[in-house]
C-alpha cells in the first residue's frame, strides 16, 4: 500500500491528463451498468412484491365473498307462502299491550309473494330477551341478537321451510305481521312450547 500509493500520488497529473484506456472505459461502464441493473432489480422486486401482496389480498377478498354467499345460500332456503285456501292472519297482526304499534298490513299484503318494496315493519325485541342472550349471558335462554350465528339446519318449523329477509332474519311463514325481529319471543324462528293439560 506504502510505495503504490506513492507512486499513484506522484503520477495523478500524468493520469488525469492520459486520455481514459478503452478497457477502463470498459471497466467503468460495466460498472455503472451493473449498478443500474441493481436499481432495476431492487424496483422490480418491489414491484413484484407489491403486485403479489394485492394479488393476495384479492383472493383472500373473494374466498370472504365466497364464504358469504354459500353461507347465504343455505339460509335462503325458500319462501314461504300460505296453503291453498287459508286466509290471512289476524291475531299476529294484532295490538298486543306490551308491544309498540305494529305497522299496518291489509289482508291482500300478507303473503310473502305479494311484493311490496316499501313494506317498513316495527322492529321490536325486549330488553329482557336481549339480557338473556346466551351468548353474553350464562345460563341464558335466548338466541343472539344476530340471527347468522344461529345453527339453521338444526332448526325446524311445523309450517314448512324456513326463508329470510335481506338481514338474514327469519320471515313468518304465515306472513307479514306489521313487525319483525322476536317481540317477547326467546328464539329466532319457531319458538316451540308445550302446554300441559291436568
Amino acid at each position: 500500500p506504502g510505495p503504490i500509493n506513492r507512486r499513484l500520488r506522484r503520477r495523478a497529473p500524468e493520469l488525469l491528463l492520459q486520455p481514459v484506456g478503452r478497457g477502463v472505459r470498459q471497466t467503468m461502464f460495466r460498472r455503472s451498468k451493473s449498478r443500474s441493473e441493481s436499481r432495476h432489480d431492487v424496483q422490480t422486486e418491489a414491484r413484484l412484491r407489491n403486485h403479489r401482496e394485492q394479488e393476495e389480498k384479492r383472493l383472500e377478498e373473494a374466498e370472504a365473498e365466497k364464504q358469504l354467499q354459500q353461507k347465504a345460500e343455505k339460509l335462503a332456503i325458500s319462501e314461504p307462502k300460505l296453503s291453498s285456501g287459508s286466509r290471512p292472519h289476524t291475531q299476529a297482526r294484532s295490538a298486543f299491550p306490551f308491544y309498540p304499534a305494529r305497522a299496518v298490513v291489509a289482508d291482500e299484503k300478507v303473503p310473502w309473494a305479494v311484493k311490496w318494496p316499501d313494506y317498513s315493519p316495527t322492529t321490536f325485541t325486549a330488553p329482557h330477551v336481549l339480557a338473556n342472550d346466551s351468548t353474553v349471558k350464562p345460563g341464558g335462554w335466548a338466541d343472539p341478537v344476530d340471527p347468522t350465528s344461529v345453527d339453521w339446519p338444526c332448526r325446524a318449523s311445523y309450517e314448512g321451510p324456513i326463508a329470510f329477509d335481506g338481514h338474514q332474519q327469519p320471515l313468518n311463514p304465515r306472513g307479514r305481521t306489521g313487525m319483525s325481529q322476536r317481540g317477547y319471543l326467546g328464539k329466532w324462528g319457531a319458538n316451540h312450547a308445550a302446554d300441559p293439560i291436568v
